[in-house]
């Protein structure tokens, strides 16, 4: 199925202290943020150690911390708080429904009302060498891009494919530069391997893959890694769009999507990612100031 722009007829939890959006008791806050810096430490750490990770006063941590102990949630011993039955029980009894998907989809919404466009998630299919996307949100606009679920796109000219390329198997990459067909899809299609090659070192610095009108003419697609505890890329999360709609802001929209599928690896346990607050409020992307518009539309 081809890329295309339809019409409407056709077809969190901030850092403590980081966002004037944190809301709710601040011992709540401080509860969940020991449970993580426990779960972060299998050898433990001292009352010491927390209260300065945390920025915290031990007085007032240890009137969280006992009640803690009470329940299983923590365990002490020999100097050092650690994890307790209560808290793996709870890990356990969450693992089963832990999915990308699951992970992914608030943060999609939150996306697709913050940039208005629509967002995908896509993962690699290393013996077809394309990116199918497995998840979407699709933007409510009257003029929106559209696609299937399933739907697969090379990973030579498209945004999620080149991200996904460039996280991959070094083996591989050489593999499939060398037997892809490069078919040339529209006017602005890279159809060398070496010219694919020559994008991947800053896609992987950056974190980032932008195209315009390679798939399809008028798409704009711009993706990002996804990982996973280990460290891993298992997806790339995308968001496409009228190329019109994005060449007056193009920063706007990488910031977006790299601070999404950071939230997304975040939740998936990445030790190097974080969760982003930029999701607690709308972007309005249509208010950016006029001259930065015509700069980056220059």
């Amino acid at each position: 199925m081809k890329d295309r722009i339809a019409t409407a007829a056709q077809a969190r939890a901030p850092r403590e202290g980081g966002s004037a959006a944190v809301t709710g008791p601040r011992s709540l806050i401080r509860i969940l943020r020991i449970v993580e810096h426990l779960a972060a430490a299998p050898q433990g750490l001292s009352l010491a150690a927390l209260s300065a990770d945390l920025q915290s006063p031990k007085t007032s941590l240890l009137g969280l911390l006992r009640p803690m102990c009470h329940f299983g949630y923590i365990v002490h011993g020999d100097g050092r708080y650690v994890l307790g039955p209560a808290a793996y029980r709870m890990g356990v009894s969450i693992v089963p429904t832990l999915s990308i998907t699951r992970i992914a989809s608030p943060i999609m919404r939150e996306l697709v009302a913050r940039s208005g466009e629509t967002v995908l998630v896509a993962t690699l299919d290393q013996d077809a060498g394309t990116a199918v996307y497995v998840e979407k949100i699709e933007s409510t606009r009257s003029i929106r891009y559209t696609v299937a679920l399933g739907t697969a796109r090379p990973l030579y000219c498209s945004a999620a494919g080149r991200v996904l390329l460039a996280f991959a198997d070094p083996a591989y990459i050489t593999r499939y530069l060398k037997r892809a067909p490069f078919a040339p899809l529209t006017p602005e299609t890279l159809t060398r391997g070496a010219d694919i090659r020559c994008l991947l070192p800053a896609i992987r610095e950056q974190k980032l893959a932008i195209t315009m009108g390679e798939v399809s003419s008028d798409v704009a697609g711009f993706a990002a890694p996804i990982f996973d505890r280990e460290g891993l890329v298992i997806a790339a999360l995308t968001m496409a769009a009228p190329v019109s709609r994005t060449l007056a802001q193009p920063g706007v929209f990488a910031k977006l999507i790299r601070d999404a599928a950071e939230s997304i690896s975040f939740g998936l346990g990445h030790a190097g990612a974080a969760l982003h607050a930029t999701f607690t409020e709308p972007a309005g992307l249509a208010a950016a100031p006029r001259k930065a518009r015509a700069r980056a539309a220059r």
